[in-house]
């Protein structure tokens, strides 16, 4: 019997994969050296000087005093959280909620305007409207949104965004013979949605929600436009590093608090990160 040759990639190939495995190594490296380096400071006793030389005390003390000295207009650390949180899960909610029955009933319904409004997304999620910050904020005011945390949630009921387009593919790919099928037993519209479509597209949605979990709880902006007095994590980050830059012994304190901070949305991607990539890349590819 012929002893069948083993088949081996050619040298170019191994070249090139040893070079693509050393290029991402370092790019790791790169990603993870701001994660060490905040590190570093945060065991430091203060910061004068060079911020990049190599701590030789180790302040452990840092992490627990950020839950008795962290303080940001009035509310500790322990507030902030609570504000990250119950914001996080308002607003991915809501949004995600809005996104899902608009793209619902434009990518499965019939109606004058339909492709408009499709376009309208599109050019809202592609084009930057520069300028529109004033006005919105003027039309926040007028509403009493500002310092509002009872009605702020409405504004971010929008609809229009990235989620929008995924689920519309989504969406589109569903066969309408599921539909069709529930109008023939009996069942409206809205119990089409929620429990013959909706179930479907599960795994897009929590796919969504995940990601702009993370957009959220690093969001300062929207706090401190609108909810200065409601603090979150992130832009308490940001006030505590402003009005204590002076305070060498606090900075470290700040870096530990931020390490803290970002551990809860570092853990829930590591986690999701297959679910995220395999369901957004599906969205993206139907329609």
């Amino acid at each position: 019997m012929k002893k069948i040759a083993s088949k081996r990639a050619p040298i170019s190939e191994k070249i090139t994969a040893i070079a693509f495995f050393i290029f991402f190594c370092v790019l790791a490296l790169l990603c993870m050296y701001p994660f060490f380096w905040a590190f570093n400071n945060a065991l430091k006793t203060k910061i004068a000087g060079n911020s990049m030389a190599i701590t030789k005390e180790w302040a452990f003390e840092n992490f627990s005093r950020i839950f008795s000295e962290f303080e940001v207009t009035g509310v500790d650390y322990f507030g902030m959280l609570w504000n990250s949180l119950w914001i996080l899960v308002v607003r991915v909610f809501v949004n995600v909620a809005a996104s899902a029955m608009l793209a619902y009933a434009i990518a499965r319904f019939r109606f004058p305007g339909k492709e408009f409004l499709y376009v309208i997304v599109i050019f809202v999620n592609t084009i930057p409207i520069i300028g529109s910050g004033p006005a919105a904020y003027k039309l926040m005011y007028r509403l009493d949104f500002i310092e509002n945390p009872a009605l702020i949630w409405i504004s971010w009921a929008s609809g229009f965004d990235f989620a929008f387009i995924v689920l519309y593919g989504y969406f589109k790919g569903v066969s309408p013979s599921y539909s069709e099928s529930a109008y023939i037993d009996g069942a409206g519209e809205l119990r089409v949605f929620f429990s013959i479509i909706l179930p479907q597209v599960v795994p897009c949605i929590s796919a969504i929600m995940i990601t702009q979990a993370i957009g959220v709880w690093n969001d300062f902006g929207t706090v401190e436009l609108y909810l200065t007095q409601t603090p979150n994590l992130a832009y308490g980050l940001k006030e505590f590093e402003k009005h204590n830059r002076s305070r060498k012994s606090a900075l470290p304190m700040h870096f530990a608090a931020s390490i803290i901070s970002s551990l809860p949305i570092i853990v829930l991607y590591s986690c999701t990160q297959k679910l995220i990539l395999t369901n957004m890349t599906a969205g993206g590819l139907k329609g």
